[in-house]
């Protein structure tokens, strides 16, 4: 009789249990999916130089705004100069000293082998100038597009570091993009041009959205897919980094299940 009684008790218990998860999971189920996302320029570049010689002019600082060709950094690079000059000379020299060996062949008074010599001087006097001018040309650094200073990391009279360190940090800010990470699962249904909005934690704004591009594979530990969105419409006072919640929308008003 005691078994009959706990029998019965169990089950009671199991199906009460069973209404309370089923109200619980249509409480929690969304018309909506919440994931974090961040804002991250679609062009974002660190700027460094092998040249070695003094700065002379940083006319930008942190968080100005700069149009593309704007010279952001200008190096002294006067030795450079002068070392063009003197090998734009040897290039006339040499242009000088071919010339004559083709007429001397003319005459017989030189070999094909003398001609072919002077060609090749010539040629690497021209090569030598050529890589002189590119690297002066190298000694002011233009904006590649129109943005803003990230980060300032030199100063006039300083010489830029060797190994690459950046000079300085810029990125273009009227293309800004909300990059997030979503379940894997989530391709089975979710695609370019998929809506969304993005409510920014630091100004409080919603901005809407919708998916631009798709990683190209999933991360095998986390089972994870990385999803680049673009804004549409204005973007307020969203800057780069700022972070906040991403919410994927429905085609329609109903939820869509994790």
């Amino acid at each position: 009789m005691r078994v009959v009684v706990g029998i019965i008790s169990a089950s009671i218990f199991l199906l009460c249990s069973s209404g309370w998860a089923q109200t619980f999971d249509k409480e929690k189920q969304p018309s909506a999916l919440d994931i974090r996302g961040l804002v991250k320029a679609s062009d974002r570049v660190e700027i460094s130089t092998d040249i070695v010689a003094a700065i002379t002019e940083t006319p930008f600082r942190d968080g100005e705004r700069f149009r593309k060709g704007d010279i952001l950094i200008r190096l002294d690079c006067g030795q450079y100069r002068a070392e063009l000059t003197a090998a734009r000379a040897a290039v006339n020299s040499a242009r000088l000293e071919y010339n004559q060996k083709v007429q001397l062949k003319t005459y017989g008074a030189a070999g094909k082998g003398e001609v072919d010599i002077a060609a090749s001087r010539f040629r690497r006097s021209e090569a030598e100038a050529e890589a002189l001018a590119e690297r002066l040309r190298r000694c002011e650094i233009p904006a590649p597009f129109d943005g803003r200073v990230v980060a300032m990391n030199v100063a006039v009279s300083e010489f830029p570091e060797g190994g690459g360190s950046p000079l300085m940090i810029v990125l273009d800010d009227r293309r800004l993009e909300i990059e997030f990470v979503a379940p894997s699962h989530w391709l089975r249904w979710i695609a370019v041009d998929w809506p969304f909005a993005f409510e920014v934690d630091e100004t409080g704004e919603t901005l809407n959205g919708s998916i631009e591009r798709i990683a190209a594979e999933v991360d095998p530990i986390s089972q994870t897919i990385r999803i680049i969105g673009r804004i549409d419409g204005e973007k307020g006072r969203t800057l780069a980094g700022m972070s906040g919640n991403v919410q994927i929308l429905s085609e329609t008003t109903g939820a869509i299940s994790r």
